[in-house]
């Protein structure tokens, strides 16, 4: 049968038919089938702090700092690409 052509009606028409003693592994079933299907939610992870302790708060000027290194990086860049391109 494709799952196209399977009604709720059509199944509860075989439900009528399943031995009573059976009905909570079908309840099981549709239970498993059902969580499976469901969108799981998203773990939110908040990364506030997570450098908190770890020497970062010696740096008085942080960011200044690091856009010294980033400058200092790109000037190094531009001329080992500028030795390469003479």
């Amino acid at each position: 049968m494709q799952p196209a052509t399977v009604t709720i009606d059509k199944i509860k028409s075989k439900l009528a038919e399943v031995p009573e003693d059976k009905l909570p592994e079908v309840y099981d079933f549709v239970e498993f089938i059902l969580h499976k299907t469901k969108p799981k939610k998203k773990k939110i992870v908040k990364l506030e702090g997570i450098w908190k302790g770890l020497g970062f708060e010696k740096i008085d000027h942080l960011e200044s700092e690091i856009r010294k290194i980033r400058e200092k990086s790109h000037q190094q860049l531009s001329e080992k690409i500028q030795k390469w391109n003479t």
